[in-house]
């Protein structure tokens, strides 16, 4: 799930002041790392890449990346080595979701002649905090991703409506990475139902009861070091009643939904790029990587390949539903190989 929140202080203690020790030796390196840029993570370290807007309080946002539920149980359940996996996994799906977001959704508004157009930008610096806790501490995988509301090389501030409609299809995109990234390990299978319920294989319905990330928002936060949040979760542990393992669906690794394509049109008159994008990769059974969704939806409908932004061009739904494809060709038609083909970014993975 990907949430946006604006931020209106400069304040980074919140972020800065939580190490994250509870994935101490289980996470590569420190809590913090930066996605684009570089310099000292301190307390004010936000004087320098949240600028003022103009005539806006927002400086700067917060998107919230946070694994589905059975990833994060693995955090407490799954052997150490596996741990390791989920958490490198999701730090790379948070890296495809902000390169989708920066070439898509960054554009400020302005008028050229009295018409209303979109100029493209990029953010000059984005920091990332990867915490394993929720202030239940319940073991909850997410990623705070501090960008600002000014973009480089521009003195006004981001169209927020463009960045909150291409967030749904950047979470598509996060949790279609993640699915098939465990699922490339060969250890676990992770798959999305019909219904949209995010599941992998060994997470028994009684730990996501036992664990439900659910009535711990306004509790008190807890610095956890490792050895105490094992112990706690240990104790957890006491109370599990097991009730039951889905089984995996026997389709092919490549398999997409058509039935789950559409049905995200269902109740709409007209359809965007980004709405495409969001279809795909939550029809993508087992997961696919972003340039496999792109590819397929640039490939299919190509009037809208160079769409971004909130005034994003739109075809009815008709013609998005036009295209055959999904129901009578093959998965490689679709481009959703599985030798997870990385995208070279022109954005966020560049500065790494």
């Amino acid at each position: 799930m990907l949430r946006v929140l604006p931020k209106s202080t400069r304040s980074a203690t919140y972020y800065v002041r939580d190490q994250a020790l509870e994935l101490e030796g289980v996470r590569e390196g420190a809590a913090a790392y930066w996605l684009r840029g570089s310099g000292v993570i301190d307390d004010q370290v936000l004087e320098s890449i949240w600028p003022q807007p103009p005539r806006s309080k927002t400086l700067g946002y917060d998107l919230v990346f946070a694994a589905p539920r059975p990833y994060s149980i693995l955090l407490a359940t799954a052997k150490i080595d596996e741990q390791r996996q989920t958490i490198a996994l999701h730090r790379d799906a948070v890296r495809s979701a902000m390169n989708y977001l920066e070439e898509r959704a960054l554009v400020i508004r302005a008028s050229i002649e009295g018409e209303s157009v979109e100029l493209s930008a990029r953010w000059n610096q984005a920091l990332a905090f990867t915490h394993g806790v929720n202030r239940g501490g319940e073991p909850h995988l997410h990623d705070h991703v501090l960008v600002a509301a000014v973009p480089a090389h521009r003195r006004r501030a981001l169209d927020s409506r463009a960045l909150r409609m291409h967030a749904v299809a950047a979470d598509a995109i996060y949790r279609a990475e993640l699915r098939m990234g465990l699922t490339n390990t060969q250890q676990r299978v992770a798959w999305r139902t019909f219904a949209g319920h995010e599941l992998v294989q060994g997470i028994d319905e009684g730990l996501r009861g036992l664990w439900p990330g659910e009535r711990v928002y306004g509790a008190e936060k807890i610095h956890w070091t490792r050895e105490g949040i094992l112990e706690k979760w240990s104790r957890d542990m006491a109370h599990f009643e097991a009730l039951y393992e889905h089984r995996v669906p026997l389709r092919s690794r490549d398999h997409v939904d058509e039935q789950v394509f559409s049905a995200h049109f269902e109740g709409q008159s007209t359809v965007s790029r980004s709405d495409l994008i969001t279809a795909t990769a939550n029809a993508a059974v087992f997961g696919a990587d972003r340039w496999s969704i792109e590819q397929f939806v640039d490939t299919n409908y190509p009037e809208l390949a160079n769409q971004r932004g909130s005034l994003e061009r739109r075809i009815s739904i008709v013609d998005a539903r036009q295209h055959s494809q999904i129901r009578s060709h093959g998965p490689r038609e679709l481009g959703m190989t599985r030798t997870h083909q990385r995208d070279l970014p022109r954005s966020i993975e560049r500065s790494r």
